[in-house]
């Protein structure tokens, strides 16, 4: 199996998966890594998927690493084992893209291999979008069906990609309302975000029939709208991210029992709010 892959074995005890936390940013909900405890403890393992750490935007990178680092430790703390895997914000602070779970039943993967320009609401899209298809060109439909293949390409356009540095002034509604007006400026930008939240189940969906037609659950991020399909016996969830405009998700796999939380910050703490979906996994006692 490719080093980009790997199939977890059984922990005895909760596992948890989350997204998109982008630790550091100015975006980022997670004000400090102690607010996650309640989310880490009595984990046996927790699979971050993707966007954990700012490590392109230079703006943000000093900051990201403490707190990366701070939530290695909280983890150590709590005995559960962190596994992280690559988003389009770390393209190669981790080794792993992709792994499955449940003995193959599961599949965690950041979301944006199924999408060609992996961004295409972003700003720059215009400018970088004919880059990315260049890259793209240099493949033929058999190298694709390669799922290494695959992942080498959303590499290489994942670098290919300027880095964000969107700057959001403090958390007050004023900072707020103006990094909203600067977020759907231009107006292509909501339309685009419509386009991709429309097709992103048949997507994702596609993904799980080409390369883990075994896989009946698959947990993504990256678009940061916390949901859940079910699509043709596959249960597909969003976990969110934890930015601005957006709500946080968490799965936790427990006795062969998957519940989708959303999340909610009271007291200073992150934990879970509501049960978006619990699917039993086929096998489960």
């Amino acid at each position: 199996m490719s080093a980009l892959f790997a199939q977890l074995p059984p922990v005895r005890g909760p596992v948890r998966i989350l997204s998109d936390l982008h630790l550091g940013h100015d975006m980022s909900t997670v004000r400090s890594v102690a607010s996650l405890r309640p989310l880490i403890a009595g984990a046996a393992r927790v699979v971050f998927n993707g966007d954990t750490l700012q490590q392109r935007a230079q703006p943000f990178q000093e900051r990201s690493r403490a707190m990366v680092a701070e939530l290695q430790e909280m983890c150590r703390e709590e005995g559960a084992e962190a596994v992280f895997l690559r988003g389009n914000h770390d393209p190669t602070a981790w080794p792993l893209e992709l792994v499955d779970l449940q003995e193959g039943l599961v599949t965690v993967t950041h979301g944006d291999v199924w999408l060609r320009l992996i961004s295409p609401w972003s700003k720059q899209i215009r400018q970088y979008g004919p880059v990315l298809e260049a890259i793209h060109a240099e493949y033929d439909g058999a190298a694709r069906r390669d799922l290494a293949v695959r992942f080498e390409i959303l590499r290489r356009c994942r670098l290919a990609l300027p880095p964000s540095e969107t700057r959001q002034r403090g958390h007050s509604l004023a900072a707020r309302t103006g990094l909203f007006f600067r977020e759907i400026w231009p107006p292509r930008r909501p339309w685009e975000v419509l386009k991709v939240y429309a097709q992103l189940p048949a997507l994702a969906r596609e993904f799980v029939r080409e390369f883990r037609p075994r896989s009946r659950v698959l947990l993504f991020g990256h678009t940061h709208r916390a949901k859940v399909w079910r699509r043709g016996g596959c249960l597909l969830v969003n976990t969110g991210a934890f930015v601005t405009f957006a709500q946080p998700a968490m799965v936790e796999i427990d006795h062969g029992i998957l519940t989708a939380w959303h999340l909610t910050e009271k007291a200073d703490v992150w934990q879970k709010h509501r049960v978006m979906a619990t699917w039993k996994l086929p096998g489960s006692p």
